[in-house]
């Protein structure tokens, strides 16, 4: 087996000596061999969902994926913002974008982060399979949104019964599509099938970690891809979808049929008291956010240093280092989708 991993996020292309200045325009990307995900259809089957954006007030991107807790907090993975600097002080969630170009729309509410929690024992190395890759972000102000914490799964574990036939899982996401190649702005989404054995996706695997495979559609499988990282994937509970997993890494070639699996997945269940440690505000923020004079800066918890501010041009070679080795296996999770950065337009 190809022991060549992919992380999700944008953070790959970073690793590819892009700066934020030279993003093309107009590009993003999705879910391998997936479907629309409708305005109407997020809200019903999957209203937790939301996006991690980029957005220091010239460019702008849909980094990763997500999933809102509360109108406070959210979950992603951990590798969206391990070591980068700038999207920990430049970013923003976006709850329910089912079109990401919509995100300037006046009635699209979003927060800014204001606080960055992630395990002790994460691990942001290809070697350990990205283990413990799980965030939690506090918001600067407060969303309008409902309480999701009941659609973060704390009943199963490890084992999940196929209660919907070929629609028990379901992942969607704004990352690239089959062939590694972006797509549109619409939200998409396509099914999994789970693997009970999940040492499929590597030796490194740890029960805290679920391993998926995907029907063959044309030349690939159903599959996350780049983009996707942080969000959510779906088991179907008998009555609605929850979440049992945050997006994490796969091959490098999203949906290869040569592969034995398309997915790997960080299992929330393994995490629930740690979440709720953190949402109960039990638990000490690695880097959080603090306004002084108008001016934001980042703050790193462990030596109270500002490591990062806007008056300043920190380069964010510590993000380069988060995706290093990455191009084997894809991180769907620690990916951010640089290359759907865009420049801002004065209207």
């Amino acid at each position: 087996m190809n022991k060549s991993y992919l992380r999700f996020s944008g953070l790959l292309l970073a690793c590819a000596s892009l700066s934020y200045n030279t993003f093309a325009s107009d590009v993003s990307a999705y879910i391998v061999n997936g479907t629309d995900v409708s305005a109407s259809k997020l809200d019903s089957n999957y209203p937790n969902f939301a996006s991690l954006f980029f957005d220091d007030g010239s460019f702008y991107g849909n980094t990763c994926g997500a999933t809102v807790i509360n109108s406070q907090y959210v979950l992603t993975a951990a590798h969206c913002l391990y070591g980068d600097y700038d999207i920990m002080l430049h970013g923003w969630i976006a709850p329910k974008l089912s079109d990401q170009s919509d995100y300037f729309d006046s009635g699209v509410e979003k927060a800014r982060i204001e606080e960055i929690y992630y395990p002790d024992d994460y691990s942001d190395s290809s070697s350990d399979l990205w283990a413990n890759d799980i965030a939690v972000l506090k918001l600067e102000t407060a969303l309008n949104v409902s309480d999701y914490s009941y659609l973060v799964n704390t009943s199963q574990n490890d084992s999940y019964p196929d209660n919907n036939g070929s629609t028990s899982f379901m992942t969607i996401g704004h990352g690239l599509i089959e062939g590694n190649v972006d797509g549109g702005d619409i939200l998409q989404e396509t099914n999994l099938l789970f693997l009970s054995d999940n040492s499929i996706c590597g030796s490194a695997m740890t029960d805290k970690q679920l391993c998926f495979n995907g029907d063959t559609e044309g030349a690939y499988k159903d599959s996350t891809c780049s983009g996707d990282s942080g969000g959510p994937v779906y088991w179907y509970d008998g009555s609605k979808y929850v979440q049992i997993g945050i997006t994490s890494f796969g091959p490098t070639d999203c949906g290869t049929t040569s592969a034995s699996y398309t997915s790997a997945f960080t299992e929330v269940y393994d995490y629930q008291s740690w979440i709720s440690s953190v949402t109960s505000g039990s638990e000490t923020p690695k880097y959080h956010v603090v306004t002084t004079n108008g001016v934001r800066s980042l703050i790193r918890n462990s030596d109270s240093n500002v490591v990062d501010s806007e008056t300043t041009e920190t380069e964010s070679s510590n993000s380069s280092n988060s995706s290093g080795g990455v191009f084997g296996i894809f991180a769907l999770l620690a990916m951010p989708l640089i290359i759907g950065f865009r420049r801002r337009v004065a209207s």
